[in-house]
């Protein structure tokens, strides 16, 4: 079996159970830790209710690890019962008392409505750092990832310097707590959000897919019941791993707990490749349940250990190899499926269909008779192969993209 433990979070595996319903309170908090997760983030108090999700297509999908998208949207919202600092310090203490010894507890503090509201925030919020370190908590997770938190930075608050401020607040309150910041992509230049995290001494970042969406039926009266805020899914998945490889490129060294769309093992798998040391299940945790969060994390160790991924350390950054390619080696990755496609003739599996040749804007194929064939003005782009449903169009395009690396002796997993 590969070791799943995480050196930069000193944790038994990468997932981090996020702040949601799924952690709200003691008693969610220790039904959350059946999944056995490296971390659980306990849900901040004094923001109202939360819950109340819609999944789509269906749940099947979202369970089967196949493309689906996550919103607000259904039933009555779970309200909040903490509604004071000593309450919520209780939580904590209730829950370290019986959460498993080698599950960190991550409390959310702080909120961009609270800088809304006005007031003194920032007293309260190093009150509420103070008290927590008190309570047990093993580390302090200053919220900025909610849906619209970035988009008010126009309006209501400058988000790179009160992200640096924020940070700052709290290490200068609580030195010695590691310090996560959940960071917003929506609206703003997460790139300089996690160099900004780092350089104010946070132990961690976790830039979090999640956008106000606006999700409609065709009769828009259908519609679910809170269609604006909350979107994300499977789809965000690539924006993340782009940000995380894009920070590991330029020189961020800080430790990293992404999230998005994290709904199978391979969604977790290609963050972690592009440079994350951990993922955050949030959607799938409270619309999905343990089982689901519980198959995800068991699935990564088996695909792992099958794909020859001792631990994390040879799996975390991997696919760096890819986004760093140079030009010339992009080109000739490029050439090689090119020349593939461009040679590849027509086999007897066509049925006439013609939408090879309705997206051809080469003429490099033709119908003749009822059958497809190629000509000589074929440039090898690719279009046909994408829409023929017979695979008449074929090439081995992984083993061909694959065979480049392999020549220039560029390998899976850490080298020796």
């Amino acid at each position: 079996m590969a070791d799943l433990y995480i050196k930069a979070f000193d944790m038994i595996n990468p997932f981090v159970v996020a702040s949601s319903p799924a952690t709200q309170g003691a008693k969610n908090v220790l039904k959350s830790a059946a999944m056995r997760p490296g971390a659980i983030v306990m849900r901040n108090f004094g923001h109202g209710a939360g819950g109340g999700s819609y999944i789509g297509p269906d749940s099947k999908a979202m369970y089967s690890g196949q493309m689906s998208i996550h919103s607000h949207a259904v039933g009555r919202q779970i309200q909040d019962t903490v509604s004071t600092l000593e309450q919520y310090c209780a939580e904590v203490q209730k829950a370290k008392k019986s959460l498993d010894s080698d599950i960190k507890l991550w409390v959310s503090v702080g909120h961009y409505s609270d800088i809304v509201k006005g007031g003194d925030w920032e007293r309260e919020w190093a009150r509420q750092a103070r008290e927590l370190k008190l309570a047990g908590a093993d580390a302090i997770e200053l919220h900025f990832n909610t849906p619209g938190v970035a988009v008010a930075k126009d309006r209501t608050l400058a988000y790179h310097q009160l992200l640096r401020h924020s940070i700052e607040l709290m290490k200068k309150t609580v030195p010695d707590m590691p310090i996560m910041a959940k960071l917003a992509m929506e609206s703003c230049d997460v790139l300089t959000s996690m160099r900004i995290a780092e350089a104010a001494g946070a132990a961690a970042a976790g830039p979090t897919a999640r956008w106000k969406g606006f999700c409609m039926d065709l009769d828009w009266r259908t519609t679910q019941a809170r269609p604006g805020a909350g979107y994300g899914g499977t789809q965000a998945t690539p924006l993340v791993c782009y940000a995380i490889a894009e920070a590991r490129t330029n020189g961020v060294k800080l430790p990293l707990y992404g999230g998005g769309g994290v709904f199978s093992f391979d969604q977790a798998a290609r963050m972690i490749m592009a440079g994350s040391q951990a993922v955050q299940f949030g959607a799938l945790a409270c619309s999905g349940g343990t089982q689901a969060c519980k198959k995800v994390i068991s699935e990564l160790d088996r695909w792992m250990d099958k794909n020859g991924y001792k631990d994390m350390d040879s799996l975390c950054g991997d696919a760096l190899k890819l986004f760093q390619m140079d030009q010339k080696f992009t080109l000739e990755r490029q050439n090689k499926l090119a020349d593939a496609y461009q040679y590849a003739q027509v086999t007897d599996q066509c049925i006439g269909c013609g939408r090879c040749v309705d997206v051809c804007w080469q003429e490099g194929i033709e119908m003749r008779g009822k059958v497809a064939a190629k000509t000589d003005q074929c440039i090898g782009c690719g279009y046909c192969f994408q829409v023929c449903p017979t695979g008449a169009l074929h090439v081995e395009k992984e083993k061909l993209l694959a065979s480049v690396f392999e020549k220039h002796n560029i390998t899976r997993g850490m080298t020796e």
